[in-house]
């Protein structure tokens, strides 16, 4: 965001919300980008095609802290060897990832994603396959697409193609909680740290909701994911299986919230790297197949704050 945005961005808020918030909003969103331009000199990180792996699980803002709390409930989460991302958000993350330096790699990766950043991020013909589960997945009444359509989708594309590498996205434990979701709608904004007023690290930075509660909400939101894994750890077969992130979540370190991008945070940058193996039993059957029509996607993108 340039300087002349952040006024024009700045003038509107306040008179939208009043003085007081406004203002309290245009510095922080300041603050915000004085850590997004100290992050375009950090070079810090490592691709996710430099390590070895045939299943890649991705955990949408999972912070390394968080699921070492609970690792210890799931037998496939053994040992967090620790990852340094590329990427403080979704955007960076993809845009690092999937570009030339490693076209030879994306070319045999087959991408499962619930994720819609990769509308921007991803380019369909450069990948063995593309599926945008967020284009036919979508569930209105949590505001997400649902783990299990993506475990359903991952199982299904792995049974009935060949496939070399495979990633699958999940977008939780990134908010909206699925379990908890303390009233919230889906959080996320390409050109904002957070889209809407109702999401639950506004309310936390707000002083509406306490830390401790957000994060129980967040740790619930990683279990009901994690249960998914199970599913489909126990229903594809792949030698080796690294349990990732794209980013973590900030919760109020050095006084920002969400996961901005590019910034250089520790939080942010370094995310779980669990390596574990699947095989199919044939336990499961998935029921989600992608339907023709995408539905309103203009709808669905500016119901997130995309637009």
């Amino acid at each position: 965001m340039t300087i002349s945005e952040w006024i024009k961005a700045s003038v509107k808020q306040t008179r939208e919300d009043g003085i007081r918030r406004g203002v309290s909003e245009a510095m922080y969103q300041f603050y915000v980008g004085g850590w997004r331009r100290l992050g375009r000199f950090s070079s810090t990180g490592e691709s996710i095609f430099e390590r070895d792996w045939d299943l890649l699980i991705v955990l949408d803002a999972c912070r390394c802290d968080l699921i070492e709390e609970i690792d210890d409930e799931y037998d496939f989460l053994c040992e967090n060897e620790g990852f340094v991302s590329l990427g403080s958000g979704s955007e960076e993350w993809m845009n690092k990832n999937f570009c030339d330096d490693f076209q030879e790699e994306v070319s045999r990766t087959t991408y499962v994603s619930g994720n819609v950043f990769t509308r921007r991020y991803a380019e369909p013909n450069e990948f063995a396959m593309l599926d945008e589960v967020w284009k036919y997945g979508w569930d209105d009444g949590h505001g997400t697409v649902l783990a299990e359509t993506i475990t359903d989708r991952a199982i299904e594309i792995n049974r009935s193609r060949e496939v070399d590498r495979l990633i699958v996205h999940y977008m939780q434990p990134h908010t909206p909680s699925v379990p908890d979701p303390l009233g919230e709608g889906m959080t996320g904004n390409p050109d904002t740290t957070l889209a809407s007023p109702e999401s639950s690290l506004d309310r936390l930075r707000s002083g509406e909701l306490a830390r401790k509660r957000v994060w129980k909400s967040y740790k619930e939101n990683l279990r009901y994911v994690l249960n998914s894994v199970a599913v489909l750890l126990n229903n594809i077969d792949a030698k080796k299986v690294v349990i990732s992130a794209d980013h973590g979540e900030l919760m109020g370190e050095w006084g920002l919230y969400g996961h901005p991008w590019p910034v250089p945070i520790p939080s942010l940058r370094r995310v779980p790297w669990y390596v574990s193996s699947a095989s199919d039993n044939e336990t499961y059957e998935p029921t989600i197949e992608p339907d023709d029509e995408m539905g309103n996607v203009t709808e669905k993108l500016e119901s997130l704050g995309y637009k």
